[in-house]
């Protein structure tokens, strides 16, 4: 079950900012079988990739392209974790189709951090707050650094990500490599959304 009551999952939404209240909003909703009415930022392009972490997996590369509607898009990690399970991410890559070879996204693979994602917003909501994200150094996809993506003790989550320079109309090529672990707890999931 996504949450035990209305009244929590209500409280939580109020704390989240208006990138992420549509997303969760719509989850809400989805959950509980209710009509709620809620107008989505105008930028909102909807989800880009749903991923189910119910079960394991190893390092998965998933891509997806984006047209800009607008100049500063904010590439968004939506993730709902337990103590028992865990999402791992690395080497983040958006590219404008025409000019792959200039990466948008301030540190991608996460190398530049210690302790917490240099160049990346996390927005936090219940229990997680900073401690949501965590940079590992064992078990990435490439180099040194990825993120440990961990929520608890109960069902929760968060939202991670950053904005990036883009052209209206322009094509954008977004990947990302993820992994899966644990077991037991409440099935989990990532949704990589676009505002």
């Amino acid at each position: 079950m996504f949450y035990n009551n209305r009244s929590a999952v209500l409280n939580t939404i109020t704390s989240i900012s208006t990138t992420s209240l549509c997303w969760a909003l719509r989850r809400f909703a989805r959950h509980y079988a209710t009509s709620l009415a809620t107008a989505c930022p105008s930028s909102f392009t909807g989800s880009l990739q749903y991923i189910d972490g119910g079960s394991t997996f190893g390092w998965t590369q998933y891509t997806q392209t984006y047209v800009a509607t607008n100049t500063q898009p904010y590439l968004s990690f939506g993730m709902e974790t337990d103590n028992h399970r865990y999402f791992f991410l690395d080497d983040v890559s958006v590219v404008d189709v025409t000019a792959t070879a200039t990466q948008l996204l301030d540190n991608p693979g996460f190398e530049n951090s210690t302790t917490t994602a240099t160049g990346w917003t996390l927005q936090a909501a219940g229990c997680c707050n900073a401690n949501a994200v965590q940079i590992i150094t064992t078990g990435c996809h490439s180099g040194t650094n990825c993120v440990q993506y961990q929520c608890g003790p109960e069902v929760t989550y968060s939202f991670f990500g950053q904005d990036f320079a883009a052209t209206i109309g322009h094509t954008y090529s977004i990947s990302f490599y993820l992994k899966a672990t644990g077991t037991g707890g409440q099935p989990t999931f990532c949704a990589v959304n676009v505002y």
